[in-house]
């Protein structure tokens, strides 16, 4: 059985349920991480509230779900569990997710610098790449709020 495979209940085998302390993410989840050798594989249900009224995951849920995985990634290659702040993320989506199926992702790292990371992910659902992303995540003290 590979990540992407749905089980009775929906959520494969290995996945557990991540508590973050993010309110929109929570909104979001809830999130599933499987921790794998070279890193987290980050998933989601997709739930009817997930969905547009075409039946598929709205495009903002999996750009969410992206950044999460991508921000995961990071952490796992910075090894920290500090905040990874997005500075760009890129995605382009392919295919529909429905609702009703698992989606997950992991990240690639593709480049590190002192101050960023430069990732990249698929998030797949019923064999298929639904969305692809990337993005650029600053690494370090995360950058101060106006006001």
């Amino acid at each position: 059985m590979t990540a992407t495979d749905t089980v009775s209940g929906g959520v494969p085998d290995g996945f557990v349920v991540v508590d973050l302390a993010d309110d929109f993410v929570r909104l979001v989840g809830p999130l599933y991480v499987k921790l794998e050798a070279d890193g987290p594989r980050v998933g989601l249900l997709l739930e009817p509230r997930h969905g547009n009224p075409l039946g598929i995951a709205h495009g903002g849920c999996l750009m969410t779900l992206a950044d999460m995985v991508l921000g995961f990634g990071c952490g796992f290659a910075t090894r920290t569990a500090g905040v990874h702040p997005t500075i760009t993320l890129n995605c382009d989506f392919v295919r529909g997710a429905r609702v009703g199926t698992w989606v997950d992702g992991k990240a690639v790292i593709t480049r590190r610098t002192a101050n960023f990371i430069f990732a990249r992910c698929d998030l797949v659902s019923a064999g298929e790449v639904a969305l692809s992303a990337s993005g650029v995540f600053k690494v370090g003290a995360p950058p101060r709020a106006p006001g």
